[in-house]
């Protein structure tokens, strides 16, 4: 169902106004918003910022992520590698399982070299990577966890929330996620360093001790995020019941195959993306792409197309000019950014199928797996 914005955002939407404070340094409903969400995560500090992206920013920074370090990202988006291009470090991109969709962690493993600062992990679609060999590998070479949660509100990995698994959890509350405020985003840490590293840099002024970027979340924001928290856990029960709908669509079909979920996880689904294997089965995807269109299926096939560091702004180091940051005279290691790199992503990205779960009115989806339905029939 679409997101509800209604009488109890007003209210604190006019506590704010009637307070004369909009911003968060003066104000009090951000921290309440932070308190509030990092209670419900059982997390020991959050803190509010304007979008998961700069969220990001702040927890490679706060890692110590700088010219010559890399960061191991996965190549399915490309939200890591920009995180840690935004800090001057270099996205080194792990392969990921063909299943999952998620990073793999013996790629992960193959990965770190003496130049590794930190691991960026996507819990991509809403399904909670494999956390426990990533935190393993971590503890081993002394980096930092950051996970992307911009599509995993509430999941959870072993009866913990995402966000918790790591060192640094970054959520998205951009219109389209399952917590909305326009924009917005939420870190969270159980870590006390790692948190006074992120403040130094929230504490944006006239006398800045440091570095520090204007990332804060304003009162307004977290007056509708307090608000929708509240709405949270229904927004998120919605979508996957919407997963659910479509997967029943797919009964009898062996060519089309959704994410599997470990018995000791939960998906959130904010998108459901299954793979397309019809090709194997003698049906090309162009015919039933072409199929879909006719008949009015509302899906996404391929998502980016190709993996992260097969695009310009990874690809030829433009992000700064002069070569920077992964040509850094700094940097004196492979980024490895060459067809072939990450064979399982390069393989499974054409044939992403993406369903929208999240912000969708219930009839919608219900027409819509219907088509599916129909399609899987005519092509078995």
């Amino acid at each position: 169902m679409p997101h509800v914005f209604g009488e109890r955002d007003l209210e604190l939407l006019r506590e704010v106004v009637e307070s004369g404070q909009l911003c968060s340094m003066s104000g009090k409903m951000t921290a309440r918003f932070e308190k509030a969400f990092a209670s419900r995560l059982n997390a020991r500090h959050a803190l509010a910022c304007n979008s998961a992206m700069s969220g990001l920013h702040w927890a490679v920074a706060a890692a110590g992520v700088g010219p010559g370090a890399e960061v191991i990202c996965d190549p399915i988006v490309h939200f890591a590698g920009f995180a840690a291009m935004y800090h001057n470090g270099v996205p080194v991109f792990a392969d990921v399982d063909p299943r999952t969709h998620n990073m793999d962690p013996n790629s992960v493993r193959a990965r770190v070299t003496p130049r590794t600062k930190a691991i960026i992990c996507t819990h991509l679609w809403g399904l909670p990577c494999d956390m426990d060999p990533i935190m393993e590998i971590a503890r081993e070479h002394n980096l930092v966890v950051i996970e992307d949660c911009a599509h995993a509100l509430f999941a959870t990995y072993k009866g913990r929330c995402t966000g918790t698994l790591g060192h640094i959890g970054v959520f998205s509350f951009q219109q389209s996620k399952h917590l909305a405020t326009g924009d917005g985003g939420m870190i969270v840490t159980n870590d006390d360093r790692l948190l006074s590293a992120m403040r130094d840099g929230w504490k944006f002024g006239a006398s800045a001790a440091t570095l520090a970027w204007n990332y804060r979340m304003s009162e307004l924001v977290a007056a509708v995020g307090l608000a929708q928290l509240a709405r949270a856990e229904e927004y998120v029960a919605e979508t996957v019941a919407n997963a659910r709908t479509y997967q029943a669509a797919l009964e009898g079909c062996d060519w089309i195959v959704p994410q599997p979920v470990a018995a000791d996880s939960t998906h959130v689904y904010h998108i459901w993306v299954p793979l397309y294997y019809g090709d194997r089965r003698g049906i090309p995807l162009e015919r039933f792409k072409a199929r879909a269109a006719e008949v009015g299926l509302a899906c996404g096939f391929g998502y980016l197309q190709k993996p992260a560091y097969q695009h310009r702004v990874f690809l030829e180091p433009v992000a700064y000019g002069r070569g920077c940051p992964t040509g850094c005279p700094l940097y004196d290691g492979d980024r490895g950014y060459r067809p072939g790199a990450c064979p399982n992503a390069e393989e499974i990205l054409p044939r992403v199928m993406l369903f929208g779960t999240t912000v969708v009115p219930r009839e919608s989806v219900e027409a819509n797996a219907e088509r599916l339905r129909q399609l899987v029939r005519e092509f078995s």
